[in-house]
């Protein structure tokens, strides 16, 4: 094929800074367009695969450390019988306050109540601390992006982000709480905040009782351990059981080992994709390459019948498979973020939101191992230009 002028020629400024085997290298590129595409094409959904494989590993597993290290800071949660006396109340509170293990405790309401806007209605979780301030010490509500964190007032409620999306509500919008006796009752949304594992709505004991009329009936305690420990809250949850008025208890350790256990299983799926992709790497620019170098015969005996030496040579061909790698990669780091928010919001069920990012190590990684066999086939391909025979080339065009 005919040579041509590129774009690049325009600039002057860096044209002219280029040696002769890099003009010929960049003119190259564009003399062979459709080999362009399909290996930049080609690296670009290997590095995509590779990314969507340690991003997801990034969204999926980071969830839980986040919700039970972050967000929810409270190791255990006792419901109360209801018909608990106050005094009962207090009693169970001064004994979990003996405990030297124990860092704090709040009275709250946790009651499962459905919400809707529109034709979507959704089960959640209604969250009303007895004591607002002390709130942030359990709890932490949050913005995901811009880490903003809100604190709850009587102007309204602050919902959990994948129920917002799942209602398409936003801050300032009104949604409704349907209850069994009180019929729809309408609530705004103040705020909404970052939440992986369930859905929670979070209001102040004076905004609950605007909305139902009547104050909070607390029906449970939040503790925290020292430690955060599953041996430390499981010790403190059996102390509760054994004074009158506890009903059950929960531990977030419990449910944090829970989920890492679940999780776990995808390791292995997470590696075969990894590995799949590289592989699917390795093949296709070796293909790439191979018949590059077969269509491209004549013209690389050419040069070394011009004086070019074998390394010269290599040099020649290896110039463009770097660019294109980089070019590639670029491409497959815009498809790999795409791909991974698709993957991430199709595979979420209803009681999960998966994370959105994905952390600069993936990148870093994905990078790393494409450009690893970029240079795999390269070396192999330096055989394979070493062999070509100048005469024989020549003469077979004949």
């Amino acid at each position: 094929k005919q040579g041509q002028r590129v774009l690049l020629e325009r600039v002057r400024f860096i044209w002219k800074r280029l040696n002769f085997s890099w003009k010929a290298s960049v003119r190259n590129l564009v003399r062979y367009k459709k080999r362009l595409f399909m290996t930049v094409f080609g690296i670009g959904g290997c590095m995509a695969l590779m990314l969507v494989g340690f991003g997801l590993k990034d969204s999926i597993f980071a969830i839980v450390d986040i919700q039970y290290d972050e967000i929810q800071l409270y190791d255990g949660n006792i419901i109360l019988e209801d018909d608990i006396t106050d005094e009962e109340k207090e009693t169970l509170i001064a004994e979990l306050e003996k405990d030297e293990l124990m860092t704090g405790a709040a009275e709250g309401l946790l009651t499962q109540v459905s919400v809707g806007a529109g034709e979507e209605w959704h089960d959640v979780y209604l969250d009303v601390p007895e004591d607002v301030d002390r709130f942030p010490e359990f709890v932490t509500l949050q913005d995901r992006m811009t880490d903003a964190v809100y604190t709850l007032d009587d102007s309204g409620a602050i919902l959990t982000e994948k129920m917002a999306t799942e209602l398409d509500v936003e801050p300032g919008d009104t949604m409704t709480i349907r209850d069994d006796d009180l019929g729809d009752l309408e609530v705004k949304v103040q705020a909404v905040c970052e939440n992986y594992m369930g859905h929670y709505l979070y209001m102040t004991p004076g905004y609950y009782e605007e909305v139902y009329g009547s104050a909070p009936d607390y029906n449970c305690i939040f503790y925290k351990t020292a430690d955060r420990i599953t041996e430390e809250a499981e010790r403190i949850g059996e102390e509760a059981l054994a004074v009158p008025g506890a009903l059950s208890v929960s531990y977030t350790t419990d449910l944090k080992e829970q989920v890492d256990n679940m999780l776990g299983a995808l390791d292995s799926v997470i590696a075969v994709l990894i590995i799949s992709a590289g592989m699917l790497a390795f093949v296709v620019l070796y293909n790439l390459n191979n018949i590059s170098i077969t269509e491209r015969q004549r013209e690389l005996a050419t040069l070394k019948v011009l004086g070019f030496y074998n390394k010269e040579v290599t040099m020649y061909v290896y110039r463009e498979n770097i660019l294109l790698t980089f070019l590639g990669a670029l491409f497959g780091i815009v498809l790999g973020k795409i791909l991974h928010r698709f993957i991430i919001v199709t595979v979420e069920i209803e009681s999960v939101m998966f994370g959105r990012n994905i952390d600069l190590s993936s990148f870093v990684y994905a990078f790393l191992l494409t450009l690893l066999f970029s240079l795999l086939v390269n070396g192999a391909m330096y055989f394979k230009l070493k062999k070509i025979d100048m005469v024989e080339s020549l003469k077979s065009v004949e």
